[in-house]
């Protein structure tokens, strides 16, 4: 009984720094402070200037490709404060050079408190104001509970909203978005996560619903290998739907650092959708590859710094190289 509970505890302990990437740290509690800085470049694509004239009664504008979460430059600071034993107060600012014209500031306040053991939850708000003179607000709820040592549920949701002064990206505009992840230990090796999220928006020129299924499969090997099985699929009302399997490598190197290596396909099936950012459209057929590499390494116990380079190509004549390093210290 002893030597099964260690291999259990073993197994967690290593797979939590090899988790997949898509596991996020909203529910941490600890004193901690994270920075970030992304850049990208452009190997065949270059935001061009619009290109604005008429022709006979009807005007013409230069169609720019479709990209997300993809900013020229990003910048993050995110501080975690405990504020007693229970609760955690993060404040998080994050800066993005979307395009050569586009900037965006993006703000949070949290607060994350433990109710009872193995119960968390949250509540925060989010203020997105966007340079073509705009701001967005978000605030949100959420909770994460361990049902045991093998089994976990997260749940959260959040309401968005924006003014008629987004004209830029369509105008106003309201949201709620709904998110449940449950995450369950197979074997000693195996791990299971499902998500799904739940998107209705409502706004000036446009409104949709949409829902998003992921599946995770972890595997744990002898090796000091995790391998992470990922598949998203993705269907709104607006008739755009996409399939992205991906496949994530996290490899002990040594005892203070990680290698994680993750490569993703995308496709989707569209009619030329905008979703309301002017000229800009989801055009149908896009395909994209994205294949990115991520050293982690322990500074010292409380410091952990990384460095990330990541490939994207798609069949719309943009091809990109997106540099990322960081840090995060404990205390």
């Amino acid at each position: 009984m002893k030597r099964i509970l260690w291999v259990m505890f073993g197994f967690s302990a290593l797979t939590a720094s090899l988790w997949a990437q898509g596991y996020d740290d909203t529910f941490e509690m600890k004193n901690k402070l994270k920075v970030e800085l992304q850049y990208a470049d452009y190997f065949e694509y270059e935001y061009p200037e619009p290109i604005l004239f008429r022709y006979g009664v009807q005007d013409y504008s230069q169609i720019r490709p479709y990209l997300a979460n993809f900013p020229e430059k990003r910048a993050l600071v995110k501080f975690t404060r405990m504020a007693g034993k229970a609760t955690a107060v993060s404040a998080k600012y994050q800066f993005s050079d979307i395009r050569e014209d586009v900037n965006s500031h993006l703000g949070e306040f949290k607060v994350t408190r433990s109710i009872r053991p193995g119960v968390t939850v949250l509540a925060g708000l989010q203020m997105l104001h966007d340079d073509r003179g705009f701001t967005a607000w978000q605030p949100g709820v959420g909770g994460r509970w361990d049902i045991s040592a093998v089994s976990m549920l997260q749940a959260d949701a959040q309401i968005y909203t924006r003014g008629k002064d987004a004209k830029a990206v369509g105008g106003a505009l309201d949201a709620l978005n709904l998110r449940c992840k449950f995450r369950q230990v197979l074997t000693l090796s195996t791990a299971l996560m499902l998500e799904y999220i739940y998107y209705n928006a409502d706004g000036q020129t446009i409104a949709f619903t949409s829902h998003t299924a992921s599946l995770w499969l972890s595997q744990f090997l002898p090796t000091q290998t995790a391998v992470h099985l990922n598949l998203r699929f993705y269907d709104n009302s607006l008739g755009i739907r996409s399939l992205a399997p991906s496949i994530e490598i996290g490899q002990y190197l040594n005892w203070a650092t990680v290698l994680r290596v993750k490569y993703r396909f995308y496709r989707n099936t569209s009619e030329n959708i905008s979703l309301g950012e002017s000229d800009v459209i989801v055009p149908d057929g896009l395909k994209t590859h994205a294949a990115s590499v991520q050293l982690n390494r322990e500074l010292n116990p409380d410091l952990l710094g990384y460095i990330k380079y990541r490939f994207y190509k798609s069949n719309q004549d943009v091809t990109m190289n997106t540099y990322l390093m960081g840090f995060t210290y404990s205390f």
